[in-house]
């Protein structure tokens, strides 16, 4: 189920997008499982507390203007570097932990993360779920991963800027729909 959900969703959109900006795949990836393991934990384990303390909704909002700001950042930076010279390098560890901080972001109140929330709730199997769960995002995700990749190389750095920040708002604003 985790899976079929997280399909084309904002999260591997953001994937992507990471990895087509930062030309840093394979850390990238690391901070995409860093940070999907860290919130599907926390959805498997504590996740229904977090409802009882901080509505999920307004994490969400949060999240999503979060993104937003960071798309149209990007985008300003974008419009200043319109020739088509080289992405500026970006440093493994960066990439890791804008990898790990976004994607947590991005999962944290998600369709997926209530997913997770009742299936331990209801099965009792919170080793199981946890597995399953994080196994779907990492398949999702690797491909997110090898398509932003393998744009990086056949795009333009100027494209990828453009796209990387259209992801983002576009996450940002599928963030905000779901409570309008």
């Amino acid at each position: 189920m985790v899976l079929l959900a997280e399909l084309a969703d904002k999260t591997q959109l953001v994937t992507f997008a990471l990895v087509a900006e930062t030309g840093k795949p394979l850390q990238t990836y690391l901070g995409v499982l860093g940070g999907l393991f860290c919130v599907t934990a926390l959805g498997v384990l504590a996740g229904s507390l977090i409802g009882l303390f901080i509505p999920l909704f307004l994490i969400q909002i949060v999240a999503g203007l979060i993104f937003i700001i960071i798309g149209i950042f990007a985008l300003y930076k974008a419009r200043g570097n319109d020739n088509d010279e080289e992405i500026q390098d970006v440093s493994s560890k960066r990439a890791w932990v804008r990898a790990f901080a976004l994607l947590f972001l991005a999962e944290l109140g998600d369709k997926t993360q209530i997913l997770v929330i009742l299936l331990s709730a209801t099965t009792g199997q919170l080793l199981l779920v946890f597995l399953a769960a994080f196994t779907a995002l990492a398949v999702v995700n690797g491909i997110g991963v090898v398509i932003g990749d393998r744009a990086r190389h056949y795009l333009g750095s100027s494209v990828i800027r453009y796209v990387a920040s259209a992801a983002f708002i576009i996450a940002g604003v599928l963030m905000l729909l779901v409570f309008l």
